[in-house]
């Protein structure tokens, strides 16, 4: 059979001739190149291509293989103000980046706290205080900031994304980097005096498991994470095989339960009925808000609205994503939308397209959704959907439906009154999610360990509070990180947990120091990796906030990580560090403490006693003590101890009276003499 022009013009693109000469993503004009390190300009072009690079006066020529990839490489280069253009051409076609820097390059990664954005207005939890000066006075033009755009993937590697390229940092652009970067970058920018490149790639919640690649775990381990790595490596046809497996265990499962669900709701939904019609009374109902409920739940939503100008006479188009395992949505009285528990996720959306005769053109409208939910926290995004995602269109007009719903509960129990039955397990595709092993290392760093950096700052571990397993995922990532740069001892400057514990809010000064959160054992974690060469770790516990796990003060948490970097990675004989646990030695009815790094002295924030200490006996039960400062140690003790054996700081989610600093005013790392080796635990 012949093939068509056309047909054959497909093929030849899909196996990429006539390909115009590319650069990678990861460049872009603005950007910043690492000193003091070859300069590799690569990409893609028509394979067997000729290509000229024009870089600081000189000229690279390369050849596309027969993938269609091509570099080329300058020599090293110093740091300096000179901005330069680079061209790129095959011959046909011609590429020009302009305003190319020469200085220091450093990812910065992790997860919530890393990526919270210094921030237009001060929103406590969403920005950096004092973000509308810092941002007014944001006049940097040498630090450079690009954002990867989040993006999972299982075992493809993707290119660089994002949806600006390289910025200038100014007034009108520092608001949306990420804050513990900026104040970062910005105390390098101005000690060294060199430019400065700042690569955010964070996803809030996100845990370490998505962060290391696939060779990190074949490499460095864990064997159990690299055992789950290869237990999801399918092809096609075993994933199709897999997920609809797993989508036809669930509905015949939730078909067997969503019964006896809908029994013990039965007379709740009764009274429930006219909450759909338009003109039932909502106004004892409260605003409508996200939160987790323990219980299976059905909650309603309603809200009210005016069409705008833009979309009045028009076929207007619905649309809201999953709502619920269960939804029905009303518009004005009539249903329009719904879907059961026991269909298929690709139902449980809705995309309706309304007439104008279906709205109300210069009256109020009124939406009413029913959803139901039975996984407690995982249904937070479901509850999303319905008052904040859902919006209404024609053509470029758009108006979201979000902010001004209300909400009231139908009917919420427990397995109790469904028959002991607990809710079947929801669909599970592991490597489909975002946390899923190398997800995000795919999708978010793989692309940029093809461009020199010095090196990484990371503040994550909030999501693996608790958990010893950190311990060796912590040591793979930087391990794996290292190898995948081809930089060995390449600097790693670790973010230790900010002070954090809602629980306690109030009563932090009384909680039971024998009963700390997961928070203390992961900052022992993130201690013990101060055992690897070139890591640093700044310790944030003062700046915490014990009920907001996003602390505003992100400016000291940015100077501490580069006075991190000043000393181990640029050689300043400067203390980076506060006082760091030595020993405790017993010294009658007191225990003494000694400290590393206080050298010039100890004392405390607030100039009163040391707060945070707490001592137990053989026995091993803590009570919070007393202390005082002699010279270089700390004299604790506590009437209830007769005879103090251990000794512990700060050693708690949240403590308000942490106030222990060196002379140079860096705060005492949280620590416990009676020191777990997360090495040797299994």
């Amino acid at each position: 059979m012949k093939r068509s022009i056309s047909s054959i013009i497909l093929a030849l693109l899909a196996a990429g001739a006539f390909g115009a000469v590319k650069l990678d993503p990861v460049f872009t004009s603005n950007m910043v190149l690492q000193q003091e390190k070859p300069i590799t300009f690569f990409g893609t072009a028509d394979p067997g291509s000729e290509i000229q690079v024009g870089f600081n006066g000189k000229t690279a020529k390369a050849k596309a293989d027969a993938k269609g990839g091509w570099q080329a490489v300058f020599p090293a280069m110093k740091a300096g103000k000179n901005a330069y253009t680079v061209t790129v051409t095959d011959g046909k076609d011609k590429l020009e980046l302009k305003d190319i820097l020469i200085g220091e390059v450093w990812f910065c990664s992790g997860q919530s706290n890393m990526a919270m954005p210094v921030g237009r207005v001060f929103r406590r939890g969403s920005s950096a205080q004092n973000c509308e000066q810092e941002v007014a006075n944001a006049n940097y033009p040498e630090i450079r900031y690009i954002n990867q755009k989040k993006i999972p993937s299982h075992e493809v590697q993707l290119p660089a994304q994002y949806g600006t390229g390289w910025v200038k940092c100014s007034p009108k652009t520092a608001w949306y980097f990420s804050a513990i970067a900026y104040f970062f970058g910005r105390q390098l920018h101005q000690d060294l005096q060199v430019p400065i490149g700042l690569i955010n790639a964070s996803w809030g919640g996100t845990r370490i498991e998505a962060w290391i690649s696939a060779e990190g775990y074949q490499t460095f381990g864990p064997e159990s994470d690299w055992q789950t790595v290869q237990k999801y490596r399918l092809d096609a046809d075993a994933k199709k095989a897999f997920e609809a497996k797993e989508a036809e265990r669930f509905a015949k499962e939730m078909a067997a339960w969503h019964p006896l669900f809908e029994k013990a709701g039965a007379e709740a939904r009764t009274k429930a009925q006219e909450w759909s019609d338009a003109g039932f009374d909502d106004s004892k109902w409260k605003a409508a808000r996200v939160f987790a409920s323990p219980k299976y739940l059905v909650r309603w939503y309603r809200i009210g609205f005016t069409l705008p100008a833009a979309l009045q006479g028009k076929e207007v188009v619905f649309t809201m994503g999953k709502a619920g395992e269960k939804a029905d949505i009303w518009l004005n009285g009539k249903k329009i939308a719904g879907w059961n528990a026991d269909d298929p996720e690709s139902k449980k959306k809705a995309v309706i397209k309304l007439t104008p005769d279906q709205l109300d053109q210069k009256g109020t409208n009124v939406i009413a959704v029913r959803g139901e939910y039975y996984y407690g926290f995982g249904s937070r995004v479901q509850m999303n959907n319905a008052i904040i995602y859902g919006k209404l269109t024609a053509g470029k007009a758009v108006m979201p439906l979000r902010d001004k719903w209300k909400m009231n509960d139908e009917f919420a129990c427990t397995a109790k009154e469904t028959g002991r039955k607990k809710c079947p397990g929801f669909i599970s595709v592991p490597y489909k999610s975002h946390q899923f092993q190398s997800s995000l290392y795919n999708g978010m760093v793989a692309a940029w360990t093809k461009l020199p950096v010095r090196g990484v700052i990371w503040y994550q571990g909030c999501s693996n509070n608790g958990q010893i397993h950190y311990y060796p995922l912590h040591k793979t990532l930087i391990a794996d990180w290292r190898a995948r740069w081809n930089q060995p001892y390449m600097p790693f400057l670790i973010a230790q947990l900010a002070g954090f514990e809602p629980r306690h809010a109030k009563d932090w000064q009384s909680a039971d120091p024998n009963q700390p959160s997961g928070y203390p054992l992961t900052r022992d974690i993130q201690l013990q990796m101060l055992q690897i060469p070139n890591v640093g770790l700044a310790c944030l516990i003062d700046i915490g906030e014990a009920a907001n796990i996003h602390p505003a003060n992100k400016q000291d948490a940015g100077k501490r990580l580069a006075l991190e970097a000043e000393r181990i990675v640029y050689g300043k004989n400067i203390v980076s560090r506060g006082p760091l646990f030595e020993s405790a030695k017993p010294e009658g009815k007191a225990i003494r403490v000694s400290f590393k790094y206080a050298d010039n002295g100890l004392k405390t924030a607030d100039g009163k006693a040391p707060g945070a200490f707490a001592v137990a006996g053989a026995d091993g039960k803590f009570v919070w003590a007393d202390a005082k400062i002699d010279g270089k140690t700390v004299v604790v003790s506590s009437d209830q101890v007769k005879e103090p054996k251990y000794v512990r700081y700060a050693y708690m989610g949240y403590r308000g009276d942490c106030n222990l600093q060196n002379a140079e005013g860096l705060p005492a790392y949280p620590f416990r003499s009676d020191a777990v080796d997360y090495s040797k635990v299994k």
